[in-house]
């Protein structure tokens, strides 16, 4: 009993924030596999449309009173059609730490 209690004082608790959803006002693309860095993020946009998409922006962190702690900025490049790219944004606004504490995700274009 006391190997099994001294091994869970020892393993701690993590926690992740795992952000997945459409972006809007881009129909057939969605995002996934949020990981953030102190100065960047990456972020996997997938196409699930038939047509080859230019993609790029930000993505804009709101906290629950809807104002923003975090931007990240997202380069325009080209995501074949029924496929996913990785992108890496960096922070314009806040860092990493900030836009895991927001509660809500906007885009711009």
């Amino acid at each position: 009993m006391a190997m099994i209690l001294a091994a869970v004082m020892l393993c701690g608790i993590s926690e992740a924030v795992i952000r997945d959803g459409a972006i809007r006002g881009k129909s057939g693309l969605s995002f996934g596999s949020v990981s953030y860095d102190f100065s960047s993020l990456t972020v996997t946009i997938r196409n699930s449309t038939k047509y080859n998409v230019n993609f790029g922006g930000a993505m804009v962190f709101l906290d629950r009173h809807y104002n923003v702690v975090a931007r990240a900025e997202l380069l325009t490049a080209k995501i074949k059609r029924h496929s996913s790219r990785k992108y890496k944004a960096f922070f314009s606004y806040g860092t990493g730490e900030e836009a895991k504490s927001a509660r809500y995700l906007e885009w711009e274009f």
